[in-house]
């Protein structure tokens, strides 16, 4: 299982980032990393597009991967390609996998942060089955470009890591999300994993500016708040034992007390 992994991600990667026309394979190993703050909005598609369709989303949602596979590309064509709308994507994670790949997707920086999404999406089957995630996703980001060290560094990084959570703790705040995938476009909230035939015909009305059936921005206040909060604040602890973890053990030969 690991071997057929490794021999096909580089395939998977180089894919998402020749189809997203971001860069070609040789550009992509001749950029340095730079990651991407929490606070840096990532935005596919023309950053003046007149409408904006926020994702909140988690790196271990199988949902979320079947949104990236199947109905993305086809809204990237028609309207984010076109200059419709742009796509602005926001973490929500739900577990510590799901926290590690966010933060492999800021490491990569602004250039690779697309296509190393939709890595992480499509290939999701195959590293978040490995006994092993951190290191899973760690040979990923070699892959594509992360050095290893630089990884370990954004792991490690407490104002990235607690950015993405506030990230999560904004979207309970401020829209209700209680699963993922969660999208907002205009006054209305979608959730799940919709068919490319029903995102159409939402992302048409509010173009369109026909009035929002259903749930939405204005009617989003919740009383989940402090559950919400607890879970952020467990899955905070547990990322930074992970983190502690992974750090090189003192030499066995060292002075002892």
């Amino acid at each position: 299982m690991l071997t057929q992994a490794k021999a096909l991600l580089p395939a998977v990667f180089f894919a998402a980032a020749a189809g997203f026309g971001l860069l070609t394979p040789p550009a992509l190993a001749q950029q340095s990393v730079q990651p991407a703050p929490a606070s840096v909005e990532m935005v596919l598609g023309d950053r003046n597009a007149p409408f904006t369709l926020i994702e909140y989303a988690s790196m271990s949602c199988p949902h979320c991967a079947e949104f990236h596979v199947t109905t993305l590309p086809r809204i990237k064509e028609e309207y984010i390609d076109t200059g419709k709308i742009r796509l602005v994507f926001r973490e929500f994670p739900l577990d510590q996998p799901a926290m590690t790949g966010a933060v492999l997707a800021r490491c990569s920086g602004p250039a690779r942060f697309y296509p190393f999404l939709e890595v992480l999406f499509r290939s999701q089957s195959q590293w978040l089955k490995q006994p092993d995630v951190v290191g899973a996703l760690t040979r990923l980001g070699e892959i594509g470009g992360v050095p290893a060290a630089q990884f370990q560094a954004c792991l490690a990084d407490r104002e990235l890591t607690n950015g993405i959570l506030q990230t999560r703790l904004n979207a309970e705040s401020e829209y209700n999300v209680r699963s993922t995938p969660t999208f907002v476009m205009g006054d209305r909230v979608i959730e799940g994993a919709l068919p490319f035939d029903q995102f159409k015909q939402i992302i048409d009305d509010v173009i369109a500016g026909k009035p929002a059936p259903g749930r939405t921005v204005a009617g989003s206040g919740t009383n989940t708040s402090l559950l919400i909060a607890a879970g952020v604040a467990v899955l905070l602890v547990a990322f930074a034992g992970i983190v502690l973890l992974r750090r090189p053990k003192a030499s066995a030969s060292g002075p002892q007390s």
